[in-house]
């Protein structure tokens, strides 16, 4: 097999995964909205699973105006209150065995914490048994260490979850559901649109060996989670930022031979500060072209292009993304 072929075809099945997400999980997506209704929600995972629960959070506070906190699994048993009354755990894990996301939910279980749903790529894990709700998305095995399809599944999962909270309080929305549908095709169409112009830009990149991704709102975590995926198959210390947060402070560290990728989204003023200490700024959404859909559901579609220049470049740097040699596919 050769190398980074694994990444190449789940990257390429994201579009199935999702739309297969969407249509299979209702009925159980209908149970946590029931069961969410009214508690305070904290959001859990780890690693690319922490990132879909920052994509949660965001859209469960726009869509369904509900009150959502993200904390990094590890950081669960730090954060939280010691009473967890009223509250409901939202846990995220492709692989149901994240030692850290079983850790958080004893942690809340023995605090409190009456109700658990998971998120998981994973039927009869660990996680699955220890929840009293389980969205399972269908991805699909994923062979590949870096997560990508079972990350946009684990949005698909998101994205429902919030717009049936939503209509849990008399909210019609069947044209944000219809706009929901839609982003398959949407990213299908970015795949075609994007390669050619992001393997220009791995050449580009493959030998600079620190790099920044910028995102604002919805894709604050689209750019962690770039900078992750460059990092996990790269090699290169890419760090993903709210792009205004980047003025205060990293932007010292800017300069010609530091990349800067900005998903594109009223950032005009950033793109203009960063340019000034010439350094090579690369725009997704811009000279990167991707199908612009809505904002909420906009990080399923803005990731395809940074997973295949994580791809890309570490093909470049005669690596093999299917397996960096330090990283396994379950932290245990």
């Amino acid at each position: 097999m050769m190398r980074g072929e694994r990444t190449r075809r789940e990257i390429l099945e994201q579009p199935d995964a999702f739309a297969k997400t969407l249509s299979s999980t209702e009925e159980e997506v209908k149970r946590a909205a029931d069961a969410i209704k009214g508690r305070f929600i904290y959001a859990t995972g780890s690693g690319t699973s922490f990132h879909a629960a920052l994509v949660l959070q965001r859209a469960m506070s726009k869509i369904a105006s509900e009150r959502v906190i993200s904390i990094a699994a590890s950081e669960i048993p730090y954060w939280l209150p010691d009473d967890l009354k009223e509250t409901v755990l939202l846990a995220f894990s492709q692989s149901g065995e994240s030692k850290d996301v079983l850790i958080a939910v004893d942690f809340y279980r023995r605090h409190g914490g009456e109700v658990v749903v998971s998120v998981t790529n994973t039927e009869g894990s660990t996680l699955d048994r220890l929840s009293d709700i389980t969205i399972i998305t269908r991805a699909g095995k994923e062979e590949s260490i870096a997560a990508t399809k079972t990350y946009t599944s684990q949005l698909a999962a998101s994205f429902l979850l919030s717009i049936c909270t939503a209509e849990r309080k008399r909210c019609c929305l069947d044209d944000l559901r219809e706009e929901l549908r839609k982003i398959p095709e949407a990213m299908r169409n970015t795949i075609e649109m994007c390669q050619k112009r992001v393997v220009e830009v791995a050449e580009e990149i493959k030998d600079r060996d620190i790099g920044f991704i910028l995102g604002s709102g919805s894709n604050y975590p689209t750019a962690l989670e770039g900078a992750l995926k460059l990092r996990e198959t790269s090699n290169l210390h890419y760090e993903g930022f709210a792009a205004r947060e980047f003025l205060h402070g990293p932007i010292q560290l800017v300069s010609r031979h530091t990349p800067v990728i900005i998903i594109s989204n009223g950032l005009q003023e950033v793109i203009d500060r960063v340019k000034v200490y010439e350094a090579p700024v690369i725009e997704i959404g811009g000279d990167v072209p991707v199908i612009k859909v809505r904002d909420e559901f906009s990080p399923a579609v803005n990731i395809i292009p940074l997973q295949l220049l994580a791809y890309n470049t570490s093909l470049l740097r005669g690596l093999d993304p299917d397996s960096p040699e330090k990283l396994s596919k379950v932290v245990r």
